[in-house]
């Protein structure tokens, strides 16, 4: 009965997510994504955990060489230093990361039993061990930021679909006078990217303790898709790539 699968394909989720050959599919899509999208996450991540101290950066600079440094650097993270298109292909990449944070969360469950387990890092395990539990650990706890990060990138870069979609949920009329829930949310959205603290309503009276304690949240975060490619790389390496080449080596000692 179709009813009895559902049931059952359900408790197996609950309790042994990994014998699900959905599970499987998914983990290849995330496996290989992440590959292929990992220098470009690894290069706007940490651009963009740079670029939360970007005031701080300007202020430092003493120099014209140095302003125009911040000025390419902003530029770079924004629009790959490519103009109009070189943020449409970064609006691309925003979707790719979004789609590997939604397939991480899926894979990140490990059942009723264990679910604790993958929250936090455990000592006396194995190197590929803990690389395992960093990865996971990280990702369930960074998914939020990272999600926030790849929408309001999307929106930065594609905003027309953002704009028509807030006119059909709330359209205007006299009656808002230009005031909308739809645009404070968007306007949240393009002010949460770099971590603009008052704009998203942090609201901290000036350079202090308030502020900077909330920049390194925001570029801790933002830092974090980095440490999860080069986690991600890392079992890459040692569950694809290097059984490979064992069994290349293998195959080229028994000609």
């Amino acid at each position: 009965m179709p009813g009895n699968d559902n049931h059952s394909t359900w408790q197996q989720w609950l309790r042994q997510p990994q014998r699900l050959e959905l599970r499987r599919t998914i983990f290849q899509i995330h496996l290989w994504s992440g590959i292929g999208l990992g220098l470009y996450v690894f290069f706007i991540s940490v651009t963009g955990a740079v670029l939360v101290y970007r005031n701080e950066l300007y202020e430092a600079a003493t120099t014209d060489m140095q302003f125009w440094l911040v000025g390419a650097l902003i530029d770079l993270h924004a629009d790959l230093l490519g103009g109009r298109l070189g943020r449409r292909i970064n609006g691309i990449g925003a979707f790719a990361v979004l789609l590997s944070a939604v397939t991480g969360l899926f894979l990140w469950w490990p059942g009723i039993k264990r679910w604790r387990r993958s929250l936090t890092l455990h000592r006396g395990v194995s190197w590929k061990r803990f690389n395992w539990d960093l990865h996971s650990a990280m990702g369930f706890w960074s998914f939020a930021f990272t999600v926030v990060f790849a929408v309001s990138g999307l929106y930065l870069a594609y905003p027309e679909p953002f704009h028509g979609f807030a006119d059909w949920a709330e359209p205007r009329s006299p009656e808002t006078r230009g005031l909308r829930f739809v645009d404070s949310a968007l306007a949240w959205l393009a002010y949460s990217h770099f971590g603009r603290i008052n704009g998203i309503g942090l609201s901290c009276s000036g350079p202090g303790l308030c502020d900077q304690t909330i920049k390194a949240i925001w570029a801790l975060f933002g830092a974090a898709p980095a440490v999860m490619f080069v986690t991600g790389t890392t079992m890459w390496w040692n569950r694809v790539l290097r059984p490979w080449r064992r069994r290349r080596e293998k195959l080229h000692r028994t000609r």
